[in-house]
């Protein structure tokens, strides 16, 4: 299935250790619409700091054995600003992600379905 982005562009969901090919081909093409719905009602930036992730590069950043990011069912997106991080949380809720991690300067969204659906965390 083809997937065509308003927002967003292949390279910016490409595995971040450069070396493995992984990236927009292995994104599910469910959270890639619905990310792209979240962005265009925000009408703010959303930068992507890490979509699909190779075991090496997922091991290299402390990430879980367990990642959605492996399966290419997770994004981190950048988010500093008070103001932008709620408008950025009210739009991927009212979007329908219902598995969101918040740290000090991201957003963590999934929609992995061997996981607890409904759920939020802090890092």
């Amino acid at each position: 299935m083809a997937v065509k982005l308003r927002h967003f562009e292949p390279h910016e969901f490409r595995c971040g250790c450069g070396k493995c090919g992984q990236g927009f081909e292995q994104m599910d093409p469910g959270l890639l619409m619905m990310l792209d719905s979240a962005r265009h009602h925000a009408g703010i930036a959303f930068k992507i700091n890490s979509a699909v992730r190779c075991e090496a590069h997922n091991q290299a950043v402390g990430g879980s054995p367990t990642s959605s990011h492996l399966k290419g069912l997770a994004v981190d997106i950048s988010c500093k600003r008070g103001p932008a991080r709620l408008l950025m949380l009210r739009e991927l809720i009212r979007t329908g992600f219902n598995r969101i991690g918040l740290g000090a300067d991201f957003i963590h969204v999934d929609i992995d379905p061997a996981k607890p659906p409904k759920t939020a965390w802090l890092y």
